[in-house]
């Protein structure tokens, strides 16, 4: 969204061809074509018999490229359908995001590859993409690749052997990520000093549904014997499996994560990508507590960091509260990361000229 903003700032066009999170892209005052109405997601994710994708331990790029291949596949044919129809000059698509490089190669324009974190972020994940849909090349009778592929990469050159894949790309271009999370009148306790240092908690926009909100358990059960104001985002889970809750812990269903981060002291997350490069960003100290694979590489590349440290949800208990609040270490690291990532990264708004000689 960010980019989109900036390019758009510029005086360019931008239009989404997307199947699902319609409402996120015009919320956010961007145009969007739906590619597959009607389409339920559900079996596309999760086939009979298959295992949710989210917590499968040993989901390696080879599955990564399976998984998102047959995303990517039922998304081909509007992808192409809209890109013939409105020509742009140039296709920015996720990294995970198969049909944005076969629109671009089919029409022959160049692609912006864009990782949305440690986890999807492994060179080789084009490569394999391209051959989970071979089949989909071979019905639209596209034999080669886009003329030109950039890649841009939100983290800092110095962490980059800390991520999947090793080598980064020649044609990687760095870019400061700028947290997004849409818009919203902020609760009148944001906008006042806490009375005493804030933990934000959360499990992102998904992992807290259907029952995942009982790994916080343990954590909202230490939490009374902290010295500290614990916010606990909901995201859909139900708050009653949690049981009595101290009175230091404040729930909301939903709030911006940037602007609560900016008055907390630490966080601690499902090291979601989104979560973990937010918080990076605002230099605050953080304890994920990673379940399924594609988390484990954000929290490796936390841990290597040095911002932020990893526990079992089952084990978290008030010292690691405590370490959030009171460890000079982490602190000093958060803070460093924070000065790194705003002082030597690009915004995408001085992205833009670079794209423009791009799609030129």
């Amino acid at each position: 969204m960010p980019l989109a903003h900036a390019l758009r700032a510029a005086g360019h066009d931008v239009r989404y061809a997307v199947g699902d999170a319609l409402d996120a892209v015009t919320a956010a005052g961007l145009h969007a074509v739906d590619i597959t109405p009607g389409l339920d997601y559900t079996k596309v994710w999760v086939p009979d018999g298959a295992e949710d994708p989210m917590y499968v331990e040993d989901a390696g790029v080879e599955f990564l490229a399976t998984l998102f291949g047959r995303v990517s596949g039922v998304e081909v044919d509007g992808a192409l359908e809209v890109a013939r129809s409105y020509r742009p000059d140039l296709i920015v698509h996720s990294a995970a995001q198969g049909a944005g490089a076969l629109a671009a190669a089919a029409l022959g324009i160049p692609c912006v590859e864009l990782p949305l974190g440690p986890a999807d972020s492994d060179p080789r994940l084009a490569g394999l993409l391209r051959e989970a849909m071979k089949g989909d090349y071979e019905r639209h009778g596209i034999p080669g690749t886009p003329p030109r592929t950039v890649r841009i990469t939100s983290v800092p050159e110095r962490l980059a052997p800390l991520l999947p894949g090793g080598e980064r790309p020649e044609h990687e271009w760095s870019m400061r990520y700028v947290p997004y999370n849409g818009g919203a009148v902020l609760p009148d306790w944001l906008s006042r000093p806490a009375d005493r240092p804030r933990i934000a908690v959360t499990l992102g926009s998904i992992g807290a549904q259907w029952g995942g909100i009982t790994v916080l358990a343990p954590l909202v059960a230490a939490a009374g014997e902290v010295d500290a104001e614990f916010v606990l985002t909901l995201g859909g889970g139900d708050v009653e499996l949690l049981g009595e809750l101290p009175r230091n812990v404040r729930t909301v269903e939903w709030v911006p994560l940037a602007p609560l981060l900016e008055t907390c002291a630490g966080i601690v997350h499902h090291a979601g990508s989104g979560t973990l490069l937010t918080a990076m960003t605002l230099g605050v100290p953080q304890c994920v507590l990673p379940d399924g694979a594609y988390q484990r590489a954000n929290s490796d590349l936390l841990v290597g960091s040095g911002a932020g440290f990893a526990v079992d949800a089952a084990e978290i208990g008030a010292a690691e509260c405590r370490r959030l609040l009171e460890d000079p270490a982490l602190r000093t690291a958060a803070l460093g990361l924070r000065d790194e990532l705003r002082g030597t990264m690009p915004s995408p708004a001085a992205l833009v000229p670079r794209l423009e000689e791009l799609a030129a």
